[in-house]
């Protein structure tokens, strides 16, 4: 019975890990949020966490010495990062992304702005789960909100429409992407969107033969990302988390301006029918995205 239990608990964290994967390869709700209200969201933070130096160093003291005292100090530092729940959990999230990065880049390519009106109601929905995780709504939290929309007024002001991603930029858009993975309400293919270079990604994910560089590039700029913004954000929260949160709620509602010109600059004729189907595909985002975290609330 016992080991009944352990599979449909593994298939579970698998299954959480596949949904997390859906919503890290569509830019709006975060696989962070999924993690969140899922239930697994510290676990999992603690966990990339302790991917630490000391694990590195173990791993390259054993490959010169086979000594009982090294194999000792790698299983320990193993324990620490709970490697079976991150390799389930993420067996589902790589699972989803490569299924699921061809359904987007034919949604965009053929139903451009009706697939960003969708992101774009789970995008606003996800700023209200956000919302609704801060404790404490004084003004000085409030002002931080209005931080974070400056700075994603600003990101939408600057960051390029379109770029040709140099080896450098995807590295860059690795680091920040995975800030989904710690970040509950903003997406890391939202953050691609911001930098321009998210229908590049796509392709790098249909075509890993052609642009195994790119993904590798990218792979280590996220590699490094987990374990610098893990700490920043434990840091960060243990600091003031309502304060942070409040800036998080700003930056999600100021580089909102993005999806919404894609939209306006798209080229599409505003006619009765396609703005009745806009609108239904926007507030289906926006109820999905709350549907879901009601469900987690209740579970919890």
């Amino acid at each position: 019975m016992r080991q009944k239990n352990n599979y449909k608990d593994k298939g579970l964290l698998f299954l959480k890990g596949v949904l997390m994967g859906i919503c890290d390869v569509i830019p709006g709700i975060s696989g962070g949020t999924i993690a969140f209200i899922t239930g697994i969201y510290e676990r999992l933070i603690n966990s990339i966490k302790n991917v630490s130096p000391e694990l590195i160093k173990s791993i390259f003291l054993l490959l010169f010495s086979r000594k009982k005292e090294r194999v000792e100090d790698l299983k320990e530092n193993i324990k620490k990062i709970d490697l079976l729940f991150l390799g389930i959990l993420f067996s589902g999230i790589f699972t989803s992304i490569f299924l699921g990065s061809r359904l987007i880049s034919f949604m965009l390519d053929n139903y451009f702005t009706y697939t960003i009106s969708f992101f774009i109601g789970l995008i606003l929905a996800s700023s209200k789960v956000i919302y609704i995780s801060i404790e404490n709504h004084k003004i000085k939290n409030i002002l931080f909100g209005f931080l974070g929309v400056t700075i994603g007024i600003i990101l939408a002001l600057v960051v390029p429409q379109e770029v040709n991603p140099s080896y450098g930029y995807v590295f860059l858009g690795g680091f920040f992407a995975i800030s989904a993975m710690f970040l509950p309400g903003i997406s890391g293919s939202f953050i691609l969107l911001i930098m321009g270079i998210y229908p590049f990604m796509l392709e790098v994910l249909h075509n890993l033969r052609d642009k195994l560089v790119y993904f590798l590039v990218f792979g280590i700029g996220a590699a490094l990302g987990a374990f610098f913004i893990s700490r920043l954000i434990v840091f960060l929260f243990k600091k003031d988390k309502c304060k942070t949160l409040y800036v998080l709620l700003g930056l999600v509602i100021g580089t909102l301006s993005i999806p919404i010109k894609k939209v306006l600059g798209s080229g599409v004729s505003f006619t009765i029918p396609n703005i009745t189907g806009m609108l239904l595909l926007f507030f289906l985002g926006f109820i999905l995205t709350l549907g879901i975290n009601n469900f987690g609330q209740k579970k919890g």
